[in-house]
C-alpha cells in the first residue's frame, strides 16, 4: 500500500486488470461475513465524495471541502511493499488550494492490483485464492476508507486542516501506513472467509526476544486439536516480515522454521487450513529407499542438484506432487531446503511432509 502522493503520468488498467477488479467488487459486494464498511471508497471509483465543513473562528481558515475521487490504474512492477509479494496499492494524491479563507482539497487517488497475484499462476487451491484475491481488495480499500472516516468526523482531521500552512505536506496518516489498524481487521475477515470455506486460520507472531539471532521453531497446531483435519491437511503459509521458511511434523504437531528478515520487529504467519483434496492425497505407501539415499547425499554436498531433481521427477511421473508449470530442471532450490532433505533422510520428518514442501516450493514458483 502505498500513501505518500505521487502525481507521475497517469497509466490506464490493462484489460485484465480492469476485469480482475470488476468481478472482485462484484465478489466482494455479495460477501455475507462481518466487515468494516468501505462503500464510501467503492462509491469514489463512480462518483466523488464530498465533505465540506466549517472551521472554529480561530483557526486559520474558515471553511474546508475535501473532493475524493479514485480510479483504478496499471500496477507498477517496482511496487515497494512491506510484504515480498505486492497484491496491490492504494495511493492518496491530494492538492490543496486557499481562497479568500476557503481550503479546497481535490484528492485523485489511485487503487492498483497486481495481476500475477490477482490470477492464479501460482497453482493455490482455488478456495484459498479467492479468499486472499477479496482480502487483497479489502485491505486497499481499507486504506481509502480509513481516512474518509477522518475526514467525515474526525476532530484532529479537522484542526489540522484548518489551521494548514501553505505548502505544508497534507496528513495521510489516517490512511494508516503502519496498518496497526488494518492488520486485526483484516485477519478477522479473512479468519471468517476461511471458516464459510471449511477451514481453519490460524495468526501467530514471532517476537524478537523470543528468537536467536532472527532464527525461530514455533508449534503452528497439533491435530489432536482440529480433529476434522486428522486425516489429512494442506496447510498453507502467508507471512510479514518472515523469510526462509519450512515445515516439519512430529507426531501430531506442526512446526515451522524460519528466520525474521528484520530482526529487531516482530513477524506474523498466517495459517490457512483446508483438508486435503484429490491433488494433495496423503501418501499411502513409503517413497523408494533410493529416493531417501539421493536425498541425503545432495543435503550434505555429496552429489549434484540434477540428480536430486530425478526425485521430483519421480513424484511428478506418480502424481504425487502436481507441476504449475512445464518441467524445469534449471530451477534453483533454495538452501534452506536442504535441512528438510537431511531431516527426511534421518527420518525426522514423514513422506507427506517432504513431499508437501516440494509442493509448496512448486505452487510459489521457487522452483
Amino acid at each position: 500500500m502505498g500513501t505518500v502522493p505521487a502525481f507521475a503520468l497517469y497509466e490506464p488498467p490493462t484489460t485484465q486488470e480492469k476485469i480482475a477488479f470488476d468481478q472482485l467488487i462484484d465478489q466482494f459486494e455479495k460477501v455475507n461475513v462481518p466487515k468494516k464498511d468501505v462503500s464510501d471508497a467503492i462509491d469514489t471509483f463512480q462518483k466523488p465524495f464530498i465533505n465540506t465543513f466549517s472551521c472554529d473562528s480561530n483557526n486559520t481558515s474558515n471553511q474546508v471541502t475535501t473532493v475524493v475521487n479514485t480510479r483504478l490504474a496499471k500496477f507498477e512492477e517496482n511496487t515497494t511493499h512491506q510484504d515480498l509479494i505486492t497484491g496491490g496499492t492504494y495511493t492518496w494524491q491530494c492538492l490543496e488550494s486557499t481562497d479568500e479563507g476557503k481550503i479546497t482539497v481535490d484528492c485523485n487517488n489511485e487503487l492498483r492490483l497486481n495481476p500475477s497475484v490477482i490470477s492464479n499462476d501460482t497453482g493455490i487451491e482455488p478456495k484459498l485464492h479467492k479468499i486472499e484475491n477479496l482480502v487483497i481488495l479489502y485491505h486497499e480499500l481499507l486504506h481509502g476508507q480509513l481516512m474518509i472516516d477522518a475526514i467525515k468526523n474526525s476532530s484532529v482531521w479537522k484542526e489540522e486542516i484548518c489551521n494548514k500552512e501553505p505548502g505544508k505536506n497534507i496528513d495521510y496518516s489516517f490512511a494508516d501506513t503502519n496498518h496497526q489498524m488494518i492488520n486485526p481487521i483484516q485477519t478477522q475477515f479473512a479468519s471468517e472467509l476461511v471458516d464459510n470455506a471449511g477451514g481453519k486460520m490460524i495468526t501467530q507472531e514471532i517476537i524478537p526476544a523470543d528468537t536467536i539471532n532472527g532464527q525461530f521453531t514455533i508449534n503452528v497446531l497439533s491435530f489432536k486439536d482440529y480433529p476434522s483435519f486428522e486425516s489429512g491437511a494442506k496447510i498453507t503459509l502467508r507471512a510479514s516480515n518472515v523469510d526462509n521458511t519450512s515445515f516439519s511434523t512430529v507426531k501430531n504437531d506442526v512446526f515451522l522454521t524460519g528466520h525474521l528478515i528484520n530482526g529487531t520487529k516482530k513477524g506474523t504467519a498466517w495459517f490457512y487450513i483446508f483438508n486435503n483434496n484429490k491433488e494433495n492425497s496423503i501418501i499411502s505407501e513409503p517413497l523408494p529407499a533410493w529416493m531417501k539415499r539421493i536425498a541425503g547425499l545432495w543435503a550434505t554436498g555429496n552429489t549434484s542438484v540434477y540428480n536430486f531433481y530425478t526425485i521430483i521427477d519421480y513424484l511428478i511421473e506418480h502424481n504425487i506432487i502436481h507441476p504449475t508449470y512445464e518441467k524445469n530442471s534449471n530451477g534453483s532450490i533454495p538452501n534452506w531446503f536442504k535441512k528438510n532433505a537431511q531431516l527426511w533422510y534421518s527420518g525426522e520428518i514423514d513422506d507427506n511432509t517432504f513431499t508437501n514442501s516440494i509442493q509448496y516450493m512448486i505452487s510459489v514458483r521457487i522452483i
